[in-house]
């Protein structure tokens, strides 16, 4: 009897010791494990069912000591975390062929690496057999309680109440609690830190006689909330034991808010310059003459180069952020690959906007109008008042504002009366009587010039330019510094001489109209001699 107890004995506990394997032999019928990506997906889904005993069924356990072959499903359940915590799988990206990848090795796929005692430790799967396909590495098996131990829960996630650790897209619900706390206090930590930095920066740039540094100060201040935000919040998300899904998602979109803070600030610092060489070369306008041409034509450089720079570090900045994720960059490459027929139809589609781009840079160089030029465009007299990369804003005489096409201005004429030189000539034109003397005009336009404000002195001639069969048409010619004060002074020399010709000698050389009478009386006599 007590051999037959014995040998009962002894076939339970071989069957207690059996019942793993038989578990994973049943379960390995069951499942798709012809490829890698195959074996990885159902490895997933069994974890993310914390259905572990399948799990195990997709791990090597055949070459591994016999405690751990013992442990499968807890082994599994602690992959699970280490891979969670360190390593973002796309099954996609697997090889769906039973070789496997070529590039890892015979037999072998390489999922990821996880880092352990400062060596990256690599996670494989291997191909057991052609009949069993693939499974977890039993290398990869033996080295999970390490692994796990070195990537064991945190203080803060060990602590966590049950209720709080249900799962919504990815995080746990303690997790989407920690990311909206670190955000608020990221933005805190952002605006502290920038008005520190913004009141030391102020007060040494104040100490100092020159501008730029306390424009910089104020160029960059925005900016730097957002990178001491992100920051601050980076170093938070570190404390939340994020997925590696979550962390490589929330890394992404960190990058893409430094990229475009960075872009703000460079931004800053290129219209802090602008505005730099504009100060200086406009020191040379206020002399007016050859220097104020040299000065408007750099300004007018300057404000489109800007545009140009910003346009360039926006493309740049919108490249890298896009470069972010995967999907784009393959989608990018997708695009080259085709960049045969997409540049044909973007070239068509976008030809009169980078017309107007290319328009505005050669407009910089050749500058046939600069920012202050005096110009007559669509029958309208105004001053050049802005030029961007696709438009020029005139300021029409009254104030109105003309918006023109940047490619107006190379494609059609148009007038430049500063192209040169700002000063310029005036006429005034009046229709008189044929006995009017011509040198009583010229002493007359003499004494109204003489000492005035808006004559520059290099002109005044007084000319009869036409005859007609009751007046003679008379010019005044007269010259100003610049085209408003030409204007005065044309209305106002108008206004003088007007007014002279009515008082001079009672008005009598204002125009006439003539009526011969003695030619009646001619008629008259001819008539009785003939009667």
């Amino acid at each position: 009897m007590s051999k037959f107890r014995a040998l009962l004995a002894f076939l339970l506990v071989s069957l207690l010791v059996a019942l793993p394997s038989l578990s994973v032999a049943a379960g390995e019928s069951e499942i798709d494990r012809s490829t890698p990506r195959r074996t990885m997906t159902a490895f997933l889904v069994a974890v993310e069912a914390r259905d572990y005993t399948t799990a195990a069924s997709l791990m090597d356990l055949s070459s591994v000591p016999y405690d751990l072959r013992r442990r499968g499903p807890e082994l599994a359940a602690e992959l699970q975390h280490v891979l969670e915590r360190n390593v973002w799988i796309e099954p996609d990206l697997l090889s769906d062929d039973p070789q496997g990848n070529p590039a890892d090795g015979v037999d072998v796929e390489r999922i990821g690496t996880v880092r352990s005692a400062g060596v990256d430790v690599p996670i494989t799967l291997r191909r057991i057999s052609k009949e069993r396909g693939w499974a977890i590495s039993a290398s990869t098996v033996a080295r999970i309680p390490r692994l796990y131990e070195e990537h064991a829960p945190g203080f803060l996630e060990s602590r966590v109440p049950a209720a709080l650790r249900g799962r919504a897209w990815g995080l746990a619900a303690w997790q989407w609690l920690g990311v909206l706390a670190a955000m608020a206090l990221a933005i805190v930590i952002g605006r502290a830190v920038t008005f520190v930095g913004v009141k030391i920066g102020g007060k040494l740039a104040a100490g100092t006689e020159a501008q730029w540094d306390d424009e910089l100060v104020v160029a960059l201040r925005r900016p730097s909330r957002f990178l001491f935000g992100v920051l601050a919040f980076h170093e938070l998300l570190g404390m939340l034991a994020l997925s590696a899904a979550a962390a490589h998602v929330f890394g992404r979109l960190l990058g893409m808010i430094t990229i475009g803070a960075a872009a703000w600030a460079l931004v800053g610092v290129v219209g802090v310059i602008s505005r730099v060489v504009e100060r200086r070369v406009m020191v040379l306008a206020d002399g007016g003459g050859e220097g104020g041409l040299r000065a408007r034509g750099v300004k007018t450089q300057v404000r489109v180069l800007r545009r140009v720079v910003n346009v360039a570090i926006a493309i740049l900045a919108v490249g890298l952020m896009l470069t972010q994720f995967e999907v784009v960059r393959n989608i990018g490459m997708s695009l080259l690959a085709s960049a045969g027929v997409a540049g044909v139809v973007l070239g068509f589609a976008a030809q009169r906007t980078i017309g107007s781009l290319i328009a505005g840079i050669q407009m910089s160089f050749t500058q046939p109008i600069r920012i202050g030029d005096v110009v007559i465009v669509e029958k309208e007299w105004g001053t050049i008042e802005e030029i961007t990369l696709t438009f020029v804003v005139v300021r029409i005489w009254d104030e109105r504002r003309l918006v023109v096409p940047m490619t107006r201005f190379l494609e059609q004429p148009f007038e430049n009366w500063t192209k040169v030189s700002p000063t310029l000539h005036g006429t005034v034109f009046f229709q008189v009587d044929w006995r009017l003397p011509i040198d009583d005009v010229r002493r007359e336009l003499d004494r109204i010039l003489e000492g005035h404000a808006l004559w520059d002195g290099r002109t005044k001639t007084v000319t009869v330019t036409n005859t007609t069969d009751r007046t003679i048409e008379v010019r005044a010619l007269v010259s100003a510094a610049n085209s408003s004060d030409l204007w005065g002074l044309r209305t106002h020399v108008r206004e003088r001489i007007v007014a002279w010709l009515c008082d001079h000698e009672g008005g009598k050389y204002l125009p006439r109209v003539r009526i011969d009478e003695g030619g009646a009386d001619d008629r008259a006599r001819s008539a009785a001699v003939d009667g």
